[in-house]
């Protein structure tokens, strides 16, 4: 489809999009709002630094996306008759990923020029682009966090599974939304396997702590394979991976949970139309109805601190 612009972005919801309004509305303005458009040549200039610094990501995170990719080339490759990776070939790829992104970053530090160009196109740490730099006691907490997520991956349950064959894999690229009470609902799980019985199983791949909203993440994902395929709550089974502890952690799925989900999915929603000026039409109100959130610890290493430091 080709691109149409809209004044205003398009409604939606997502377990990313609860977490960031609940943690900070500024936040979240910054995010789902100004910079929408921002990447347009036209666009207001604090459109442009909005969308620019939406595309920052932090170490920790780039270690968790780099992960994740490992995750799915590993699953691709056992689903398609291959053989285990060697963990060795697997840190390599990250680590490859973590480096590029260090030299990328610290060479636009010194000239964000192209990046303040194309912020998509090249990857920017917002550890450099601050000027707060990566200790070392930061670089041995990455490389230890590689190391267990790469060793718990390849022992992983979820990994055993499909090396052990039967299984039928399926990848988040065929997942999109579905819609609840009017609201495309944003749904992508990490990966789903079919088991020979004929029960599903959705998996979503952690590389943080353990937390209490992953089970009602994890039935969001759920929901999505009921609505979609048609497969009744019965037949699925939810399960989080914590790749740095290499606990597997089973989800409760039924009719009760979907119907938790559904109630919290519609108080979130509840939550952000009253944030709006004009909720058909998803525009928001001004800026400084989107207070800053009240842990001004945290504020330091969001990336849109560049945006609120006079505020602070």
């Amino acid at each position: 489809m080709a691109y149409q612009r809209t004044k205003y972005p398009p409604w939606s919801w997502s377990s990313s999009r609860k977490s960031t309004f609940r943690e900070c509305r500024r936040k979240y303005y910054y995010n789902y709002y100004l910079a929408h458009n921002g990447w347009e040549k036209d666009a207001g200039e604090l459109s442009k630094k909005a969308y620019r610094l939406k595309n920052l990501t932090g170490i920790h995170l780039l270690l968790g996306s780099a992960v994740h990719e490992v995750a799915e080339y590993t699953c691709k490759i056992l689903a398609g008759g291959g053989k285990l990776p060697e963990e060795k070939l697997l840190i390599d790829k990250i680590r490859y990923l973590l480096n590029q992104a260090w030299k990328d970053s610290k060479a636009l530090a010194k000239d964000p020029s192209p990046w303040m160009e194309n912020p998509k196109q090249y990857l920017m740490l917002y550890e450099f682009y601050y000027g707060y730099g990566i200790s070392e006691s930061i670089i041995e907490r990455i490389r230890k966090k590689m190391r267990d997520s790469t060793a718990n991956l390849l022992i992983s349950r979820s990994i055993n599974e499909i090396a052990s064959k039967g299984y039928e894999v399926v990848f988040a690229e065929n997942m999109d939304t579905f819609e609840l009470y009017g609201t495309p609902v944003y749904a992508i799980p990490d990966l789903v396997l079919k088991r020979p019985d004929g029960k599903w199983i959705v998996i979503d791949w952690k590389t943080g702590k353990e937390a209490v909203g992953h089970p009602a993440q994890i039935n969001v994902y759920c929901m999505y394979l009921s609505k979609k395929k048609g497969v009744p709550p019965e037949e699925i089974k939810g399960r989080v991976e914590y790749l740095l502890t290499g606990n597997a952690s089973d989800v409760e799925v039924s009719r009760d949970t979907f119907t938790e989900a559904e109630t919290d999915i519609m108080k979130s929603i509840d939550e952000m139309k009253e944030s709006l000026l004009d909720p058909d039409k998803n525009i928001p109100k001004e800026m400084s109805e989107y207070p800053l959130t009240e842990h001004r610890k945290l504020c330091r290493w969001c990336s849109f601190y560049e945006l609120c430091e006079d505020e602070l």
